[in-house]
């Protein structure tokens, strides 16, 4: 009779134990699903392929290992903030909220060819196709006589090749310095009428070619590791008509948007222009 009453509290007190053994087993479960669902709630990584239209030697959101890289790039120049020019011919020397209606839809394609070290840059080699479309024509060009209609096409497509170095600085600096040969600097010359084909037969220059090559270099800082940055670029056409310069400023950080202020600058004047700008990062994908 003893026998039969103790198998049954053996069996009890061993099924109590089991389950006392498994709860903190359940916990730490619960624990380690707490921690996916924050890790998926963070948010995407920021691309650090390029700072505003040119792009840097890393790919995606920074990788820095030997390979491929493909970024899509949409910028729209909205329009001239305030502008300046002392042309003789013109009949107004200054010139404030002008529509540009630009849109620059790029695809640019990378090899990283070399990565980065302590004492070494990274350096890549790509191509960019770009197509560039218009929602509004350029502002004519205003004479003491007359006042010529600025014609140029509402579509082109461009295209170059490029070769890039850049070097990172204490994760807080990221330095670039790159050369382009193709079509960019034509790109720069649809910005302003005052660098049209008709401002430049009026400027002296009868035949009118746009340079292929062009110099360009972009500083970016970022406050927070892996946050958005603050940019600036500027690209440097070689040898071109009228000298023009153009200074890209990424505001990011401070503005919480993606609008950017753009200073075009050449010999006879300046505007300073409105744009946004997206970019995104296709290939490597962030994890």
């Amino acid at each position: 009779m003893k026998k039969i009453i103790v198998l049954p509290t053996l069996i009890l007190t061993f099924t109590l134990s089991a389950k006392a053994q498994s709860m903190p087993q359940i916990s730490a479960s619960t624990e380690v699903t707490k921690i996916s669902l924050n890790d998926i709630q963070q948010k995407p990584p920021i691309s650090l392929s390029g700072i505003v239209l040119m792009p840097t030697a890393f790919r995606g959101n920074g990788a820095d290992s030997i390979g491929l890289g493909l970024d899509f790039n949409a910028a729209y120049y909205i329009g001239r903030l305030y502008g300046e020019n002392d042309y003789t011919w013109t009949t107004e020397k200054s010139n404030y909220i002008d529509r540009i209606g630009v849109w620059l839809l790029t695809a640019d394609a990378k090899m990283l060819v070399q990565s980065e070290k302590k004492y070494r840059l990274a350096m890549a080699a790509g191509v960019m196709g770009i197509m560039q479309f218009r929602d509004s024509p350029q502002p004519t060009l205003n004479q003491p006589t007359v006042s010529v209609k600025v014609d140029n096409k509402n579509t082109n497509t461009y295209a170059c090749a490029y070769v890039v170095l850049s070097k990172r600085i204490k994760n807080k600096f990221i330095l670039n310095a790159g050369y382009s040969d193709g079509d960019f600097p034509k790109v720069i010359y649809q910005l302003s009428e005052f660098l049209s084909e008709e401002a430049m037969n009026l400027n002296g220059y009868s035949s009118f070619t746009p340079p292929s090559g062009m110099l360009f270099t972009s500083l970016a800082w970022m406050p927070k590791a892996g946050g958005s940055y603050i940019g600036v670029e500027m690209l440097v056409p070689h040898g071109a008509p009228q000298n023009p310069k153009l200074f890209n400023l990424h505001l990011g950080t401070l503005l919480k948007l993606n609008f950017e202020l753009s200073y075009l600058t050449f010999d006879g004047g300046y505007d300073l222009m409105g744009m946004f700008q997206f970019r995104y990062s296709y290939f490597p994908r962030s994890k």
